[in-house]
């Protein structure tokens, strides 16, 4: 029975998913003397379903996450979002009520840029609407410290022109993340 198993597709794939999962925590090409940047704070622009999840997935991290919409009442929703996801996760058993609380206590909301000044990455997840993304990349720009990463969850959009629309356009990268965010492992 055990050889028979070991010799499953199934058995593979999981093998293929641990070994890849490992590999994935390195980049050969970076080598020895390039260490990670530390990332203690992130802020999520767009507190809709994508960016609730994306905070979510930060939290779970034990990453401090500034969800920020352009009102009160979109920021109040996003974190209903976000205790909805909390709730789910621990009728679930991914998580107990401590943790799920833990989590949740990481993440705060914001409607004004400001509030993202001491963050180490900032995540767009705003609408696919190249203008309005540009906008957010502008403001990101001036609001966050020089250091900081700006990503975009764009699945479709240039990547170059969001980051045209920076003084730090080596600094912007692409982290597409899979809906429901806080579940799939998988981002491009």
């Amino acid at each position: 029975w055990y050889l028979e198993c070991r010799e499953s597709p199934q058995c593979k794939a999981l093998m293929h998913v641990f070994h890849a999962e490992r590999a994935a925590r390195r980049v050969p090409q970076a080598g020895p003397q390039v260490a990670p940047l530390p990332i203690e704070r992130v802020g999520v622009v767009g507190a809709g379903t994508m960016g609730a999840g994306i905070a979510v997935c930060f939290a779970n991290a034990g990453i401090d996450v500034t969800l920020l919409d352009v009102s009160r009442e979109a920021v109040a929703l996003g974190l209903e979002r976000v205790g909805a996801l909390y709730g789910e996760s621990v009728e679930r058993g991914k998580l107990s009520g401590e943790q799920a609380e833990a989590a949740r206590a990481r993440i705060r909301g914001a409607v004004e840029y400001s509030a993202l000044g001491d963050v180490d990455m900032a995540v767009e997840a705003v609408f696919e609407d190249p203008a309005l993304k540009c906008q957010v990349f502008e403001r990101l720009d001036r609001s966050t410290p020089p250091r900081a990463i700006l990503a975009s969850n764009t699945s479709t959009l240039d990547i170059d022109r969001l980051a045209a629309c920076t003084s730090r356009p080596q600094q912007v990268v692409g982290t597409h993340f899979f809906s429901p965010a806080h579940v799939m492992k998988l981002m491009e």
